[in-house]
């Protein structure tokens, strides 16, 4: 009886204590914050400069890798020389070949991930044909499916081992 007394008498203390407690509104809160961020601008001197995007590309003139001109007056390699031809393609940039080099070796990796898989595939159906019990243990048969598995296990090794290489040549290029 006691332990019940006790028990009810703190949840009752709690209770009275919470609903004494004002509750802050989300607009009390709001308003505090408010007055809290005028009080640190006067105290740092004015508005704080928001840094953009535009910022921190320099308004334009490049990025911090690749730095740009700052002028407005057209560079030499932006307008033509006297003796180059109009219809004459310029030059790509090291951006321009990085990029197309990176294409090219994707295409090459997903073609020979698509090899391996067809190469994976053909290897489950031969193992496959081996397992079933139809076939006979020890004819002709069975033999040449044996040699045809460890052939397209070998054509899997390789073709998994040129997708290693490719992504080793992705990875020390930088393209991943």
């Amino acid at each position: 009886m006691r332990l019940l007394t006790r028990s009810l008498l703190t949840v009752s203390a709690v209770a009275l204590a919470a609903a004494v407690a004002w509750p802050q509104s989300l607009g009390e809160i709001a308003a505090r914050e408010k007055e809290r961020q005028e009080k640190v601008k006067k105290k740092s001197g004015g508005a704080a400069h928001v840094i953009t995007e535009d910022d921190l590309r320099g308004r334009g003139a490049g990025t911090y890798s690749q730095p740009g001109t700052t002028s407005t007056t057209p560079t030499p390699a932006a307008s033509p020389s006297p003796g180059a031809s109009p219809g004459a393609p310029k030059p790509k940039t090291d951006e321009e070949l990085q990029a197309e080099q990176e294409k090219a070796w994707r295409e090459r990796l997903q073609q020979a991930q698509e090899e391996v898989t067809r190469l994976q595939a053909g290897v489950d159906s031969l193992q496959r044909d081996l397992g079933d019990p139809t076939m006979g243990m020890y004819g002709p048969g069975r033999a040449k499916a044996i040699s045809r598995l460890e052939e397209a296990q070998k054509q899997l090794a390789a073709a998994k081992q040129k997708v290693d290489d490719l992504q080793e040549e992705g990875r020390r290029s930088r393209f991943r």
